[in-house]
């Protein structure tokens, strides 16, 4: 079964013998605009640099993070990835448990494992996942522990609004609440949902957000995390220096400059989402749930047929997908698929319509020859 963090072309190229310049990755949700031209250019220009160290305190790159979201380079912490801080997290401040409403981005989980650190689910048990206020309301019944969550939520799509997350957060102040924005970028009024300007103003709260997605560099990994100065000092006495490479510090600074790219993106996913959200739901057997970020979660209507099953008839006709049925609170019969080009989103739609309709076809054969045999 291809299961596992989406994203993993290599692997699975190699595993299958495929070609991953020829593979459309449905898997990962990263912006279909591809890096931003000026990111290029500024890696270019400023390559010679790697002949140096980093700056091991990201300076420029904590300025910059500062200025857009309006708070001190006091408040900002730079890591290899939104991954690093996420780890670095319960592991500098040891919290007495982790709570985690799912389904949810799963590297939270092993984050508080690797910090020994017990966990407790709320799981979504309303297969519709409506607003996530709906696990909110029992985190009543855990006392105390650090609660991750991700806004929008990862891989249902889920988005709270501002007022209910601020409402969290003073309803629970012996609590750490850590919100994951790592989508936040793609949201059309992301300032109706995004807590990030919020964050260094109150005790209890630590917003993550992630470069990599939104301007399409994964591999160089780079994401940040804004919280009072207060936390920042507990965490920075556990971050380890030198992660954050100078390449990475420069593709930064001037992707989050580029504010052109930013409202081009959002225009372009906001339209790509809704042909291919239309598109899903014209494929028999399957429930896409409404996007509201790129990506969007799909059911499987059919008891016949599985997430592991379509992944690998997809995967012939050299398209991947988020199998989800390694995500606490889902099964076999979710996937999600990024929102992609147009090229590639019609790619989607002709061979998963294909493999759906010949589910249907095998029903009906099915029935005939049952129907031939009774009344023959």
């Amino acid at each position: 079964m291809l299961s596992g963090h989406g994203g993993n072309v290599k692997q699975i190229c190699d595993k299958y013998g495929l070609n991953p310049d020829e593979i459309f990755d449905f898997s990962a949700s990263i912006n279909p605009l591809g890096c931003p031209e000026v990111v290029r250019k500024a890696v270019f220009e400023q390559f010679n640099d790697v002949l140096n160290y980093p700056d091991s305190k990201c300076s420029d790159l904590r300025k910059t993070i500062a200025e857009k979201n309006h708070c001190n380079e006091s408040n900002v912490i730079i890591g290899n990835g939104s991954n690093e801080l996420f780890y670095l997290i319960p592991r500098a401040l040891q919290p007495e448990k982790g709570v985690l409403l799912q389904p949810t981005f799963g590297e939270f989980k092993d984050a508080f494992y690797n910090s020994h650190v017990d966990v407790v689910e709320i799981i979504n048990d309303d297969k519709d996942f409506p607003v996530i206020n709906t696990n909110i309301s029992r985190l009543k019944s855990v006392k105390d522990g650090m609660v991750f969550l991700c806004n929008p939520n990862n891989p249902t799509g889920q988005l709270t609004r501002k007022e209910d997350i601020i409402k969290l957060v003073n309803d629970n102040p012996n609590r750490l609440i850590v919100i994951d924005e790592a989508f936040m970028d793609f949201v059309e009024d992301y300032e109706k949902f995004s807590v990030i300007k919020d964050a260094p103003l109150m005790d209890n709260l630590i917003v993550v957000r992630s470069l990599t997605k939104f301007y399409a560099f994964p591999g160089l990994r780079l994401g940040y995390l804004v919280t009072n100065e207060s936390i920042v000092n507990k965490l920075m006495r556990y971050k380890e220096p030198w992660t954050v490479n100078t390449i990475a510090q420069v593709a930064g600074i001037a992707a989050i400059n580029d504010k052109e790219f930013a409202a081009n993106t959002r225009q372009y996913v906001s339209g790509e989402k809704a042909f291919l959200y239309d598109g899903l739901t014209n494929i028999k057997s399957i429930h896409p749930f409404q996007p509201t970020v790129n990506f969007i979660l799909v059911r499987i209507e059919d008891i016949r047929v599985t997430s592991s099953e379509i992944q690998n008839r997809l995967l012939k006709n050299n398209i991947l997908i988020r199998n989800c049925s390694n995500f606490v609170g889902l099964d076999e019969k979710y996937f999600r698929v990024a929102v992609k080009t147009r090229e590639g989103n019609m790619k989607l739609l002709s061979a998963l319509k294909s493999v759906m309709d010949d589910v249907t076809s095998k029903e009906n054969n099915q029935k005939d020859y049952i129907q031939e045999f009774v009344t023959g």
